[in-house]
């Protein structure tokens, strides 16, 4: 993936994201499907707001004038890389980038260089200052532009899941099988993961293990690190394996060399990206979850791609998710010759 972003040759598609990893995940994942369908090249920007603008919310961004080495650019940390040639298309991800994708439209307009622009989730500003909005139907949006999808995007695919896989063969083959892999959460703003849900992963994930499963566990970014020290007591004794949250992440790899996937129910993103894979996945509930959560595991479950995590395995097909690649087909037509 390219980073200069004034090079010639290919359209050029711009992804946007404040660099945090589920942003930057999703934004390059549709602008890579993108450019596979109009030969473009991508390269990734930050849009990551200096103060005070980090704590001015999306909506109150002022479009109108934006320019070169101006607003909104100057409100960036970093704002040497959002100068002509414009892109063909920018894709952003996440609030932080909002009113930036929006400029990007707004001054190609301007300057009679079509800039089409595609915002990943909810921009929090109107939408229709984009060309299309790509949000999960969980969130509720509503708009003429607006494509809804099962959940979030990622740009997973079968040849960097199988170069994974093989890094990863020596240090997990000799787990036995079926093999589980298993995705750990945390606490967040949408759901509560305490004593309860910690028990009932532990006790399920302890009854797979004596029943034969190798377990490979990964916790996540906000795993606490009580939750990780007791499920290394639970499963450690029982022939599992779990990542110390230091080196290299096996996250693709165990999906890769899994039979089957368990995660917790805190997480879109970690649901979302065993269902692209295409193996069984159990949902281990944990304490409470917002609404928008309980809808997003309700439209799972009703895809066949998800069932409740019970501690007993079982296997099952169904088609797996390629939400990036159904959204792109969108907004690639935006990029067709009138």
């Amino acid at each position: 993936m390219e980073t200069d972003c004034a090079k010639g040759g290919r359209p050029a598609i711009w992804s946007l994201s404040d660099g945090s990893a589920g942003n930057a995940r999703q934004a390059r994942a549709l602008a890579l499907a993108v450019a596979r369908r109009t030969g473009g090249e991508v390269c990734e920007l930050l849009t990551t707001p200096r103060r005070p603008y980090d704590r001015l919310p999306a909506f109150l961004w002022p479009l109108g004038g934006a320019r070169p080495g101006g607003w909104p650019f100057s409100a960036l940390e970093d704002a040497a890389p959002f100068k002509p040639p414009w892109p063909a298309l920018a894709v952003g991800a996440g609030r932080r980038s909002a009113p930036i994708v929006a400029a990007l439209g707004a001054l190609g307009r301007a300057s009679g260089a079509a800039v089409r622009t595609a915002q990943v989730l909810n921009p929090q500003m109107r939408l229709a200052a984009f060309d299309a909005v790509v949000a999960p139907a969980h969130d509720g949006l509503r708009g003429a532009n607006v494509l809804e999808t099962l959940g979030a995007l990622n740009d997973l695919d079968a040849a960097a899941l199988q170069r994974e896989a093989a890094a990863w063969e020596r240090r997990l083959g000799h787990l036995p099988r079926p093999r589980i892999a298993v995705l750990v959460g945390g606490p967040s703003r949408s759901a509560a993961f305490g004593a309860q849900a910690l028990e009932r992963l532990g006790d399920g994930l302890a009854r797979l293990a004596v029943d034969g499963a190798g377990l490979m566990i990964t916790p996540s970014r906000r795993t606490p690190r009580a939750v990780v020290d007791r499920l290394a007591d639970a499963v450690g004794g029982l022939g599992g394996w779990i990542w110390p949250g230091v080196g290299d992440n096996p996250y693709p790899a165990i999906l890769a060399l899994a039979d089957a996937v368990v995660a917790t129910e805190d997480s879109v993103n970690m649901a979302s990206e065993a269902a692209t894979v295409g193996k069984p996945l159990f949902i281990s509930p944990v304490d409470r979850v917002a609404p928008k959560l309980s809808r997003f595991h309700a439209a799972l479950r009703a895809a066949g791609a998800s069932r409740p995590f019970t501690g007993e395995f079982a296997r099952w097909r169904y088609a797996p998710l390629r939400e990036a690649d159904r959204a792109a087909e969108r907004v690639a037509a935006l990029l067709a010759p009138a």
